[in-house]
Parts: structure tokens; C-alpha cells; sequence
């Protein structure tokens, strides 16, 4: 880390305050512009985890055709208790 105090501005009367102000408004920005960087790096590599997480499509389809087998298996039930329960009813004649 650079020290202000420890830089040498021997020499430089006028206006000695501002190039003073100068380089610790550099340093200041250079700090900050890494900080900006890191984050840009953790932003990219959170989003490579999430992508990353994703299921592919593959796994999606076979998980839907599984739940479409369901619904069909689940259905046809209904359509046999539907046709059972007319036969079976003790109010029929």
C-alpha cells in the first residue's frame, strides 16, 4: 500500500498541495477501480454457478413424459370409476 506521507514532492512549492491531492485522488481511484473489477469477477462467476445448476433438457423432458404417463394412468381411472359407479349404484333399477 503507498503511503502519501512517505512521497517525495521535495522541490515543488506552487501548487505542491494539489499534486499531493492529485496522487492520493489516483490511489483512491486505482483502489476502487480493482473493487469494481473483483466484483465484476464474482458477478461472472456466480452466474457460471447458476448456469452451471440448470438441468438440461433432456432430464426436463423425461421428467415431463413421466408426469404425462401420470396424468393419463390417472384419467383413465377416473373415466372407469365414472363407468363402475353407474353400474354399481344401488339406486339403479
Amino acid at each position: 500500500m503507498v503511503n502519501p506521507d512517505s512521497l517525495d514532492f521535495t522541490g515543488i512549492e506552487v501548487g505542491g498541495q494539489a499534486a499531493k491531492i492529485d496522487v492520493i485522488g489516483s490511489i483512491v481511484s486505482i483502489i476502487g477501480d480493482s473493487i469494481s473489477t473483483y466484483a465484476a469477477v464474482l458477478a461472472i462467476e456466480e452466474e457460471k454457478n447458476e448456469t452451471d445448476n440448470t438441468p438440461n433438457n433432456g432430464v426436463v423432458l423425461k421428467e415431463l413424459s413421466e408426469i404425462r404417463e401420470q396424468l393419463q394412468y390417472l384419467t383413465n381411472e377416473i373415466q372407469l370409476l365414472k363407468t363402475n359407479q353407474g353400474r354399481d349404484s344401488p339406486w339403479r333399477l
